[in-house]
């Protein structure tokens, strides 16, 4: 397996990297939220018993953050100048600004389709309901097959999707299909908002966007759109890159939320290490730079 010192050494920002919407003030604040993993291919037990996709991208185990964990990891908090596109965002509902109950009941309809609902004012924004997702404690990651969205689904014989892009694309044209040179401006970003009862996390990868999929696959070309499966084949032809990427790990506590590039960001959630289950809320929308940020 990975490991995170190893991958820090090769570890550096470029014009392709997420971005870590805040401070470090209030990072070191909340720094009991935040952990540090590496990933790996998955090995064929992982495939034949528990369930992930061949040659699916795994997390290791969350490693505690260091003083040198964070000096890293400072050069990839946000500048004034990053776009919102590049950019992962933290805070909070006002709950007496919106519909929670609403949109629960919404995607427990029968006929409900991810990334199809409908549009809610979130405080001062806006968002359109994508789903409600449910984890159980313990899983390593919670993303698996969804027979309503046939298009992306995995094989039957995989549950397990592993960390992943989102390539949704409604019938308006919303959401995170759009090429290279105008993914950052255009693309959705997701709020994933932790419903409880209990904590769960969300797994991004600083240094493996899908600018940087994009520009190893198809160089050159702004009209490409990476998918998962793309990097899944070439990080498995090039073994080294795989111990390379260093992800953040964030506790999302209850009542917290995330605002994510989930179409840029190398992404997953994961119960591991929690006892007991979380609800998540996910909107998509143009969400701008400190839509929801806690003081």
């Amino acid at each position: 397996m990975g490991s995170v010192e190893a991958a820090l050494d090769s570890l550096h920002v470029d014009d392709r990297s997420i971005r870590l919407d805040c401070s470090s003030e209030w990072l070191h604040m909340h720094h009991h939220q935040l952990s540090l993993c590496s990933v790996h291919v998955a090995t064929e037990d992982e495939v034949s018993l528990g369930g992930f996709a061949k040659h699916a991208i795994v997390p290791d185990a969350p490693v505690p953050l260091t003083t040198r964990h964070f000096e890293r990891i400072t050069p990839f908090l946000a500048s004034p100048e990053t776009p919102a596109g590049l950019c992962v965002g933290f805070g909070t509902y006002d709950r007496s600004y919106n519909r929670l109950a609403a949109a629960v009941s919404e995607a427990a309809r029968p006929d409900f389709v991810p990334h199809y609902g409908s549009r809610y004012e979130l405080g001062p924004h806006s968002g359109r309901l994508v789903d409600v997702l449910t984890a159980q404690g313990g899983t390593r990651t919670t993303t698996s097959m969804d027979p309503r969205i046939t298009r992306y689904a995995e094989p039957d014989v995989a549950r397990w999707v592993g960390m992943h892009y989102d390539n949704a694309w409604t019938s308006q044209g919303e959401g995170e299909r759009h090429p290279r040179g105008v993914r950052v401006a255009r693309a959705d970003r997701r709020v994933l908002h932790n419903l409880g009862p209990g904590i769960r996390s969300l797994i991004f990868a600083l240094n493996m966007s899908a600018l940087h999929v994009s520009d190893l696959v198809c160089p050159g070309d702004d009209r490409h759109i990476p998918t998962t499966q793309q990097l899944r084949e070439f990080l498995t032809a090039h073994p080294a890159e795989v111990t390379k990427i260093v992800c953040v790990v964030w506790a999302v506590e209850v009542g917290d939320l995330v605002v994510l590039p989930a179409g840029l960001a190398l992404h997953d959630g994961s119960m591991e290490g929690r006892r007991s289950p979380s609800s998540a809320l996910v909107f998509a929308g143009k969400f701008p730079r400190g839509a929801f940020s806690r003081t």
